[in-house]
């Protein structure tokens, strides 16, 4: 893995166990073994570093949505929940946007720019799910059943964050499926 790889890596898992304020250039650059000062080869600052991991989520998410594009509604929503499950988680990290919601008023253009992109690709995935799924029948209802999959997934990642424990989105994600087992089988 070439260096710059390594710092995204890290600093991505940094921004998700500690959030954008609880992590330091320094600490990026003691867990890739390198000096500080070498960390302005790659990143003029925190900020871009921080921008830079942002984007990288978006465009891993963006392959998740184009590998499943075809895949039936059930298939997609599991793949959608497998992502905060299993790839980011749950009880001891927070999704990337996450850690930069808690500054968001802090947060410079770029970093925000990129949260809100890929907010918005995962906003986009849930409606076109719905719609596909028959849980909405006009755009306005896509919009709304996906805002609460984001809003319970959401503060269930970071119930299990402040439990340390996984319990929490576990439940929330158990619970939800029940009531769509229930919605698909009375349609």
């Amino acid at each position: 893995m070439d260096t710059k790889t390594q710092i995204l890596s890290i600093a991505s898992d940094l921004l998700q166990r500690q959030t954008v304020n609880g992590f330091s250039l320094q600490d990026v650059a003691d867990r890739v073994g390198i000096r500080k000062a070498s960390l302005f080869h790659h990143y003029r600052n925190k900020e871009a570093l921080v921008a830079d991991v942002l984007e990288n989520s978006l465009n891993g998410f963006r392959t998740r949505v184009e590998s499943m594009h075809n895949q039936p509604a059930q298939r997609q929503l599991d793949a959608f929940l497998d992502i905060y499950q299993r790839r980011i988680g749950a009880g001891s990290r927070l999704c990337s946007v996450s850690g930069v919601t808690g500054d968001w008023d802090h947060l410079g253009e770029e970093p925000r720019h990129w949260a809100l992109e890929l907010l918005n690709e995962q906003t986009a995935w849930l409606k076109r799910i719905a719609e596909l799924a028959g849980f909405a029948h006009n755009a306005a209802e896509a919009e709304a059943w996906a805002e609460q999959i984001m809003v319970r997934i959401q503060g269930a990642m970071l119930l299990s964050r402040v439990q340390s424990s996984p319990l929490p989105l576990e439940r929330t994600i158990a619970l939800m499926r029940t009531e769509w087992a229930r919605a698909t089988s009375a349609s």
